[in-house]
């Protein structure tokens, strides 16, 4: 199964995986299953680290690599197509980089290891 995790669980993942669902813990454990990491979640790190309201152990350029190679996650890029996607989406949820990964997880056809309830609206197969 192809899985893009989202931002936060990504972190959870890293650092807190008590917090991911006992269902995210059992598909993460899953060695057959494929993950990804998308660069929305890179931008969103990045910008909140900037801004103060994200703590990392180090600077989000080398911790996100550092987990990604540790994780076996295989990145993916934003796409003039995501942008596009995310465009002709209905508009049920304010935060642009959700959106973003939702738009990403149709165009690769994978599913969504999320707990956003807002993301739920969308029609993309959620993991939680």
């Amino acid at each position: 199964m192809k899985v893009l995790v989202d931002t936060f669980p990504f972190v959870w993942l890293c650092t807190e995986p008590s917090r991911l669902s006992r269902e995210a813990r059992e598909v993460l454990a899953d060695e057959k299953n494929e993950f990804f990491f998308s660069d929305a979640s890179v931008l969103e790190l990045s910008l909140k680290y900037n801004d103060g309201s994200l703590e990392m152990p180090m600077n989000p350029r080398r911790w996100v690599k550092e987990q990604v190679k540790i994780w076996n996650f295989k990145s993916i890029g934003i796409s003039r197509e995501n942008c596009f996607r995310l465009s002709e989406m209905p508009y049920y949820h304010d935060d642009a980089i959700d959106r973003l990964l939702v738009a990403t997880a149709l165009e690769q056809e994978t599913f969504l290891l999320s707990d956003n309830q807002e993301i739920k609206k969308y029609p993309v197969s959620i993991i939680w």
